[in-house]
């Protein structure tokens, strides 16, 4: 199965309703490894590189592939189109396809559980859930690692933990994450002083595609700052209370809105929706914003359209997937204009 082909059919992660719907509209874990006695990816020669992912996919088709449904992709043997939808669903990086020698995706598509080989390091387990389940990922993930763990050796060190490439992630080597959509915080301007408290609180605050994405639709990835320190049980937990704390935030916002200013903020919605119902063009991040001023005036109940996936259609109407629709040589003018047409079927308008 292809990432294009996932994305006709959907992945449970985009298209099912978690715990914390429709403020957390998906979570992951992620974890950094590397493999004790080679140098690391950025470091390594062709070579090394390919020992590495020999030991790392052999580890994985005799301890994790057994579970079935696991494919096995080479980077060098996908095509740039099909690399790029594997970012847009969130599977791999963008910087994933930007060097493919020595590099290896090991993914089961129906739930997102996959292992990055020769990234950043020489293996980053993954798996995304819908909604803010943060500990059921981690667990997910943990399993895998320890499965790996099994039949390699990793880099760790008594008194930092796990040991890799960028000196952030050394320690648990974790990452737990959550994307939320927030755009009464950004609409009444407090989303600003709450990035601030964020920070201080130890956590990052990025945008749809982590680290080096801007923030477009309204859509905040936060992610613990430290690994170092603190145990994996301890790094999950701060991030659920963290979150609690920051979907509060937004409930408040959408109350005070809809009380003080309702006019305005039903304006913003019909205008959003007028545009998507009429425009024969629409950019990514236009449409980006455009739907997520669509969704909030159908949570707050101001439009009566159906409810829909908001993750499920930001991938729908992302570039490479529309480059599908139209074939791997359509210029940035006709995707543009597949886009508009795309989000309104995507609607259901």
């Amino acid at each position: 199965m292809s990432a294009s082909e996932t994305a006709g059919a959907g992945i449970n992660w985009m298209v099912k309703k978690g715990p914390g719907y429709p403020l957390v509209l998906s979570c992951r874990a992620r974890l950094a490894r590397n493999l004790e006695g080679l140098p690391f990816p950025s470091a390594a020669d062709e070579e090394d590189l390919e020992r590495a992912r020999g030991m790392v996919l052999e580890a994985v088709s005799r301890r994790v592939a057994g579970e079935k449904e696991w494919d096995i992709k080479f980077a060098e043997e996908v095509s740039r189109d099909e690399l790029e939808l594997m970012a847009e669903e969130h599977l791999t990086s963008p910087a994933f396809g930007e060097k493919t020698s020595g590099r290896a995706l090991a993914v089961r598509w129906r739930d997102s559980r996959s292992v990055v080989v020769n990234e950043e390091d020489h293996v980053r387990i993954q798996s995304i859930l819908p909604g803010a389940q943060f500990m059921k990922a981690w667990k997910i993930a943990d399993k895998i690692d320890s499965q790996l763990e099994s039949e390699v050796q990793y880099c760790f060190d008594q008194k930092l933990g796990y040991l890799t490439s960028c000196p952030s992630n050394v320690g648990t080597g974790l990452r737990v994450s959550g994307m939320l959509h927030l755009p009464a915080l950004s609409i009444t301007g407090e989303i600003a002083r709450t990035i601030a408290a964020l920070g201080q609180a130890g956590i990052y605050v990025r945008g749809l595609y982590g680290e080096g994405s801007g923030v477009a639709g309204n859509l905040f990835q936060i992610a613990n700052r430290k690994t170092l320190g603190n145990t994996e049980e301890g790094i999950v937990s701060h991030i659920e209370m963290i979150t609690r704390q920051v979907v509060d935030k937004e409930r408040t916002a959408r109350k005070m809105m809809l009380r003080e200013s309702p006019l305005e903020l039903a304006d913003r919605v019909f205008r959003a929706l007028g545009i998507i119902e009429r425009a024969r063009r629409i950019g990514f991040y236009e449409a980006l914003e455009l739907l997520s001023l669509v969704k909030l005036g159908v949570e707050t109940e101001i439009i009566p359209i159906k409810d829909f996936s908001m993750m499920e259609i930001v991938v729908g109407i992302c570039p490479y997937h529309i480059r599908g629709i139209l074939g791997g040589e359509a210029e940035d003018e006709d995707v543009d204009a597949e886009r508009a047409p795309g989000l309104r079927r995507l609607l259901g308008l």
